[in-house]
Order: C-alpha cells, then sequence, then structure tokens
C-alpha cells in the first residue's frame, strides 16, 4: 500500500516536530529541589482569669462534693447550680459613709411617774324619744303621718304615671275609647321620614329603622299597658315589611278599601298562641301580609298579669291598612311613596 505526496509531506513535518520537542525537553537545565524546614508549634492552656472571691449564703440544693473552681466562699460546701449577682451590689454609687453616733446619756436616778388616773365609768343617759312633729294644716284638715307602706302608689298613679293612660281615662276607669280611624290621613310627613309611634296625649315618637307609617292604640287598656303594647306592636310593624309588604304592587295596593282586623292571642308566658282573621281589607294579597307578620314578630319576655283576658289569655287585635301614591322624588323623577297604619288593642 502506498502514500500520497501530501501523505508523505505530513508525516515528515509531524515527526521533524516531535524531534525538536524531544531535544528541547533534554537539554532543559534541571531546576534544584528546594529545602524544606520543620516549624514546632506548642499549643499552652489559656490563663485563669483572677477573680475575687466573695462571700455568699449557701444555695438552697446541698450537694455532697464542693464545687473544684468557684470564687464563692460559703460555711456548707455546696455546687451552685447557677450563679447570680443581686442587683445593686456592685456598682452604682457610693456608700455614704457611717455617721457618728452620739453618746450615750448616763444612767441617771429614775424619776417615779405619776399614777395613771383612774377611769371614770360614765352612765349612758337615757334616751328620750323627740315628740312627734306635728304637720301643718291647711284648708283640707290636718295631715296625718306617714309610714313606709304608705309611701306605695296605688294601681291607679301607677297607670297615670306610667301606663301613659290619657288623664280623661281616670275618671271612666274601665271604659275603652276607640280612636275613630276613618279621619286618620295617609302622608303625614315627607317620605324617608321613617315611622311614628303615636301615643296618648299627641306624643310621637319616631322610629327611622321603619317604613312610612304610624302605630298607635286601640282602647284605654292599651295605654294602660303602653309599655307592653308597644313592644309587641313595634315588632309587628317591622315583620310587615320584611314579610312582603313592599313587594305589593302598586295596584294591588290601592285594591285596600278597609283595615284587616286580626285577634290573636298570646299566652301569659309572652307566646304567640294563635289567631283568627276577623275582616279583610279588600286585597287578600296584603291581608295574607298581616297573617305572617302577626305570629312572627308577636312575642315579648316579661307580659303584665294585668294585661289577661278573663281565661287567663292576652288577646291583642290589629288593625292594618297602607295606601300609596305617586310623588316627586329627590331627582324630581316620579316615584311611588308608600304607607302603613298599625293600631294594635287589647280585649
Amino acid at each position: 500500500m502506498g502514500y500520497t505526496t501530501e501523505q508523505r509531506v505530513g508525516l515528515g513535518v509531524s515527526m521533524a516536530l516531535h524531534l525538536l520537542v524531544l531535544l528541547f525537553i533534554l537539554r532543559a537545565p534541571v531546576l534544584p529541589v528546594p529545602e524544606t524546614s520543620t516549624i514546632d508549634v506548642t499549643f499552652e492552656p489559656p490563663r485563669p482569669v483572677g477573680r475575687k472571691q466573695q462571700i455568699v449564703s449557701p444555695p438552697q440544693i446541698k450537694a455532697e462534693k464542693p464545687p473544684e473552681t468557684t470564687d464563692r466562699v460559703s460555711d456548707v460546701d455546696a455546687t451552685a447550680i447557677k450563679e447570680q449577682i443581686k442587683r445593686g451590689t456592685e456598682g452604682g454609687m457610693p456608700s455614704q459613709p457611717a455617721q457618728p453616733q452620739p453618746p450615750l446619756p448616763k444612767a441617771t436616778t429614775p424619776v417615779a411617774q405619776p399614777a395613771p388616773p383612774k377611769e371614770r365609768v360614765v352612765k349612758p343617759e337615757p334616751i328620750v324619744k323627740p315628740p312627734p312633729v306635728k304637720q301643718p294644716q291647711g284648708n283640707s284638715g290636718p295631715h296625718k303621718e306617714f309610714n313606709v307602706k304608705d309611701l306605695k302608689l296605688d294601681d291607679e298613679t301607677l297607670a297615670m304615671k306610667f301606663g301613659n293612660v290619657p288623664k280623661n281615662a281616670q275618671s271612666a276607669k274601665g271604659a275603652e275609647s276607640t280612636p275613630d280611624l276613618s279621619t286618620y290621613a295617609a302622608f303625614s310627613r315627607p317620605p324617608g321620614s321613617g315611622a311614628t309611634f303615636v301615643g296618648s296625649g299627641g306624643v310621637s315618637d319616631h322610629l327611622p329603622n321603619l317604613p312610612d307609617g304610624d302605630i298607635t292604640l286601640l282602647n284605654a287598656k292599651a295605654n294602660t299597658y303602653a309599655g307592653f303594647v308597644r313592644r309587641v306592636a313595634v315588632q309587628v310593624f317591622a315583620q310587615l315589611r320584611s314579610q312582603g309588604w313592599e313587594k305589593l304592587s302598586m295596584s294591588e295596593v290601592r285594591r285596600i278599601n278597609d283595615f284587616t282586623t286580626i285577634e290573636a292571642i298570646l299566652s301569659p308566658e309572652g307566646r304567640f298562641v294563635t289567631m283568627r282573621l276577623i275582616e279583610g281589607s279588600g286585597s287578600p294579597q296584603f291581608d295574607s301580609v298581616v297573617k305572617q307578620a302577626v305570629p312572627a314578630g308577636m312575642k315579648d319576655p316579661n307580659p303584665p298579669a294585668g294585661a289577661r283576658a278573663s281565661d287567663g289569655m292576652i288577646h291583642f287585635i290589629f288593625k292594618a291598612r297602607s295606601w300609596a301614591s305617586i310623588g316627586a322624588g329627590r331627582s324630581g323623577a316620579p316615584s311611588e311613596h308608600r304607607w302603613i297604619l298599625l293600631a294594635t288593642g287589647l280585649e
């Protein structure tokens, strides 16, 4: 097998380069090996720092073997688990030098002290009761002396002071004065003003969280227990909105031509018992809303015993009616204005 001219030239050049490298290695000077020296290192333990010995109280936990290295000296050998220096024993302001004590006086002959005086026995003086103060006499004759039991108000006065009873109810005790609901004027306040509880004597309390309308009392018995009737009436009034009164269409509200009258019974414990529809309003849907609102809101934690009827139960009468009209809203655009009245009484 023969080589070409190019292969022969390349082989000759390669051999020449290898020969030159070999000659360069053989003729290179030999570097001397440096001598090494040995360094001896000696490690010494750290010197203990001198600490001033102090006299301390013996620890509560005693040990049989005393400590090997410590700067605390005590009359009992023990091993301290934890060393603690009380704050203020080292550093801070230097102590004040001791003030010289004054010399003690020389002993002298004791002087006889006078004997203490004898205690005087004071006899208590007899207690003399003051004579009863006579009340001044007026046009109505002499006044009698009042006892604690005389300060209790009678039932009639309690009803007048705290039952919100009309002044004419005292003379007509037991008589019921029914307000004239036929002359009631709806939309008596601007829209959005909330509801008003109309009490005796024309006193009105605003209820801003309730829809526009009024709550009133039907008879004198309701006025006598106005606080109790008011609580139940406000709850029923609030349920009228949640039971769908606002969802009624305007045409359905305008179908109402009379009051929805319902009789409901409350137990002596303040729980709803039953109810019945006495008279409809002309709108079956509105009657249904009232019938759902009465049992939902008719409850009280502490009904008064005087509000009970002859059967021991508490009989409520609810009269409800609603109105709707078109008025101007805040922006001036036409909007619906809705009103509701709830009259509440006791049998």
